[in-house]
């Protein structure tokens, strides 16, 4: 009998060392939009990388920042995928968590104008659409007017109308002139007999994902697993358009294959094989950061950084393996 018992605790020991062999732990994962921006969250779980590691993700749809970050605090949720200035503005105000890994570090937006805008000059004294004045949307929108030679506290008003669709409504009212749009939707906007204005690209910490703290300090193997995972689905949206198309269609709710296909295609564009935001990408998110929650300009920033986990991937050669 003692012989059954230690043989079984033995089998129970090789199981958990074999992290997915037989056991998984459950985590859950929140990812807040469904234009293709959290595609390796979705890649990650529905390929089985996230499984092969031990890890039975959960993937959560929650809209808005606040909401991720709330549940991210109270351990409802694990992992959150999101925007950067939204995350900092939580940590102006005390949320102690840290950005792991972003795959996107280059702003995928466009302008959408009205057909008598054709360059960035004529935008002088007209209306420019955003989600909210104030937050992030409104400090994207007025980046872009200043990197294309504008004033954009003089040369521009602004007019807050809601998200994508929304903006694009009043666009075609006339209500307003211009609107920063994802370039997902760009062949919504052109079927509306709408321009589109290409604009510089900006660094801009876009696809992160965080964890707290706490989390963090205490499940060092689940979050270096999580993170391969995550890795190996950036190669497979590099490397496999049609499995990832496949992925994309399912989670982006749609059934129009160019916006799928759109999605996927700037997504991929500028992704990050390493998936750690350049320095330039950090300062202009902090730079945007800063003039929504000024709190951050005497806050230690670095501390929230923890990309050790991916570094040691890279170190071992486990990413560039997975492009071979």
């Amino acid at each position: 009998m003692k012989s059954i018992i230690v043989n079984c605790i033995c089998a129970a020991i090789l199981q958990l060392a074999g992290w997915g062999v037989s056991y998984a732990q459950e985590i859950h994962m929140s990812y807040p939009g469904l234009t293709g921006e959290s595609a390796p969250l979705w890649v990650a779980r529905e390929a089985g990388y996230l499984k092969g590691y031990g890890i039975d993700a959960k993937l959560v749809y929650m809209e808005g920042g606040r909401l991720s970050i709330q549940s991210l605090l109270s351990n409802t949720t694990q992992f959150m995928a999101g925007d950067a200035v939204s995350a900092l503005s939580a940590i102006a105000g005390g949320a102690d968590i840290v950005l792991l890994a972003s795959a996107k570090n280059v702003l995928p937006y466009v302008f959408a104008v009205s057909k008598d805008v054709r360059r960035a000059e004529d935008l002088k004294g007209k209306i420019i659409a955003t989600s909210q004045v104030g937050g992030r949307a409104g400090e994207i929108a007025r980046m872009v007017i200043r990197n294309m030679g504008l004033d954009p506290d003089k040369d521009v008003n602004y007019l807050a109308v809601g998200g994508t669709m929304s903006r694009l409504a009043a666009l075609g009212t006339g209500k307003v002139h211009a609107a920063p749009i994802s370039h997902t939707v760009v062949p919504i906007a052109e079927e509306r007999g709408l321009r589109i204005l290409q604009i510089e690209p900006i660094p801009l910490i876009v696809d992160a994902l965080w964890t707290s703290r706490k989390f963090a300090d205490e499940n060092p193997l689940v979050i270096q697993n999580v993170l391969r995972g995550y890795a190996q689905a950036i190669a497979t949206i590099v490397r496999d358009r049609d499995k990832s198309l496949e992925i994309m269609r399912k989670y982006m709710r749609t059934s129009d294959t160019r916006v799928v296909q759109g999605a996927y295609e700037r997504y991929r564009e500028d992704l990050d094989r390493v998936p750690i935001p350049s320095d330039k990408a950090i300062k202009t998110t902090l730079e945007i950061s800063r003039r929504v929650a000024p709190k951050l300009a005497s806050m230690d920033i670095d501390r929230h950084m923890y990309f050790a986990p991916v570094q040691k991937l890279a170190a071992e050669g486990f990413i560039d393996k997975l492009y071979k």
